[in-house]
Order: C-alpha cells, then sequence, then structure tokens
C-alpha cells in the first residue's frame, strides 16, 4: 500500500538532485587537475582521468545518500530500493524495445551515416575497440558519461522524486530540467580555455567572439540535453530500467545531434555537442570541401526517414516502453 504522506516533500527531492549535480561537477573546478584552462582542456588525457576517478567517488558519495534516505526516511527494504534504481529486476525484452525506440527516432542519422555515408562496413569489434577502449574521449562520451550521468540524474533522482510521490508528469518534465542546466557550466569552460596568458577571467568573458559563441553552445546543450533527459525519465519511469537509459545515452552520444537542415553528405560545421573535438575546423570544412556532391534525391530520402522516424517514435512511445516494472501510472 502506497502511504498517504510522502516520506520526503518535493522540495527536498529537488534539492537533493541540485546537490548531485553540484557534488559532481564542482570538483572540475575545485582541483587543479580537473581545470580547463588554455594548456590543458577538458579533452586533454590527463583532464579525462582525473575527471573520471573524480566522477566515481561523487557518484559513490551520491548513491550512499540516496540509499539511506530510500532505506530510512522511506522504509524501502533491499528489493524495493534496487528496483526504484532501476536495477534489479532486469527485463532484458523492456530494456531492448526501450532502445529500439530510441534507435527508430534516430532513423534519419543512422541512415546517413550506415547507407549514404557507407560507415556500416567499418562497424564491428575493430571499430569498437578503437573507439572506446583505446580512446579517452570515446570511453568517456560512451561509457563513463552515460553510466555515470543515468545513475545520478534518472537512478538517483527519480527515486526520490516516486519517493516524495510526484506525478509521472512532473518527474517526466522536472528532473531534466536539472540535467539540462548541469550542462551550462561548459560555457565557464570555453571562457576558461580561451583565456590568453596574462588575460584576466572577466575579459576573456566579455571578449564577444567567446562569450556569444559560448552562451549558444550552452543554451543550445541545455535544449538538447532537456529534450533527451525527457525521452530517458520517461523511460526510466516505464521501466525501471537503468540499463535502458544507459544504452539510449551512449547511442544518442555516439551518434551526435541529428542533421536539421542542409544537404546529406556537406558538413554543417562546428559540432556544438564537441563529437569532432580532435579535428580542426579547418580539417572539418576542407573534407567537406573536396567530397563530391550527393544527388539532391539522397537528401529527400534522408529527411523523409528522418520525419517518419520522429513520428513512428511518437506513435509507438506507449506500446514500446510498456512494463510491469514501471515505477509509476502516466
Amino acid at each position: 500500500m502506497v502511504p498517504t504522506t510522502p516520506a520526503i516533500s518535493i522540495h527536498v527531492a529537488v534539492g537533493l538532485t541540485v546537490l548531485f549535480t553540484i557534488i559532481y561537477i564542482a570538483p572540475f573546478y575545485f582541483s587543479p587537475t580537473l581545470r580547463s584552462n588554455s594548456v590543458a582542456n577538458r579533452n586533454t588525457p590527463s583532464v579525462i582521468e582525473a575527471r573520471i576517478r573524480a566522477v566515481i567517488w561523487s557518484c559513490v558519495a551520491s548513491v550512499v545518500i540516496t540509499v539511506s534516505v530510500l532505506y530510512f526516511k522511506g522504509h524501502a527494504t533491499p528489493t524495493e530500493v534496487f528496483h526504484l534504481l532501476g536495477m534489479c529486476p532486469v527485463n532484458l525484452l523492456d530494456t531492448a524495445k526501450s532502445f529500439l525506440l530510441v534507435v527508430i527516432l534516430f532513423a534519419g542519422p543512422l541512415f546517413e551515416r550506415a547507407i549514404i555515408e557507407g560507415d556500416w562496413r567499418t562497424w564491428g569489434g575493430a571499430a569498437i575497440k578503437a573507439t572506446v577502449y583505446n580512446d579517452l574521449i570515446g570511453w568517456r562520451n560512451l561509457v563513463v558519461g552515460p553510466v555515470s550521468e543515468e545513475l545520478v540524474f534518472r537512478s538517483l533522482a527519480i527515486s526520490l522524486f516516486v519517493l516524495a510521490q510526484a506525478t509521472a508528469q512532473r518527474i517526466t518534465f522536472t528532473s531534466p530540467l536539472i540535467f539540462g542546466v548541469a550542462h551550462v557550466h561548459h560555457l565557464h569552460e570555453t571562457i576558461n580555455s580561451s583565456r590568453r596568458p596574462g588575460a584576466s577571467y572577466l575579459s576573456t568573458a566579455l571578449t564577444p567572439s567567446v562569450i556569444l559563441p559560448g552562451l549558444l553552445r550552452s543554451i543550445f546543450q541545455f535544449l538538447y540535453t532537456s529534450l533527451f533527459g525527457f525521452i530517458a525519465a520517461f523511460i526510466y519511469l516505464r521501466t525501471s530500467s537503468l540499463v535502458a537509459c544507459i544504452l539510449a545515452h551512449s547511442f544518442c552520444n555516439w551518434m551526435g545531434l541529428p542533421r536539421f537542415w542542409g544537404r546529406v553528405g556537406e558538413e554543417l560545421g562546428e559540432e556544438m555537442l564537441d563529437q569532432n573535438a580532435g579535428d580542426s575546423m579547418t580539417d572539418i570544412l576542407q573534407a567537406g570541401a573536396n567530397d563530391q556532391r550527393l544527388s539532391i534525391a539522397w537528401t529527400v530520402a534522408y529527411y523523409v526517414v528522418l520525419f517518419t522516424g520522429a513520428i513512428a517514435f511518437w506513435k509507438l512511445r506507449w506500446s514500446l516502453t510498456h512494463s510491469d516494472l514501471a515505477l509509476v501510472k502516466f
């Protein structure tokens, strides 16, 4: 029986989620080995390794806090705690269906990458090894980032909102906003890494060529990550599967932002989500200029597949996320 009085208030759930965000991000700025600067940025191997260690400890701290609240305030049994955290039981069919839903949403980008660009030929164990195990940036973007962020912003945060007896709609549209705001800190990193020797932080922040692109990128990241957060929160509440959310997050990071304009086979310019951080802008633009232009039919086909996938995602969102393990009812 669900208790009539929530074990914690909505404000406590929000406050703890904000605390987890601070615990997750703060070490990036308090420790000199974790900070971005004009010499070492977030993609420098030593910075990545230090941040991964910090993220692990921050996740441990947040898990201890959440489990304590669920157990002592919510009087949840160990089985109920694991269920709220999306760790056990795991229904592989539910996970597969949820992942398929996300793949359908990215049907257009998959069509462009696999068919138009012919990348499917390189997909396999060797590519995974080169992209993930032999590449720290890939390891961060495809493994550590998805696992840690889904643990903190889905598993831990949503379990607290459920304990506070928040409605499904409120959880779906509240917790992802905190997840989106958590990515705005990249604006500070942009400013700090753009500082020239001897220049102050304030003067760099007031430089239009630094602050304007940084603000646009941060706003864009907030919108994009919040949108993904809505999808992930919906999947989590409907399936209680942390694994499904991690797979969806990793897949989205691998795919990058879908193309919403321009012709296929042509580069759009700077990747706002830092997917091509290892390539210089000159290299990216030159590669696009040297490629032979594809027939407009490919572009038409891409946008047809893109919008068909979006429509199919919307129509199948309930059926592909139906599960007997759902945390709440919509």
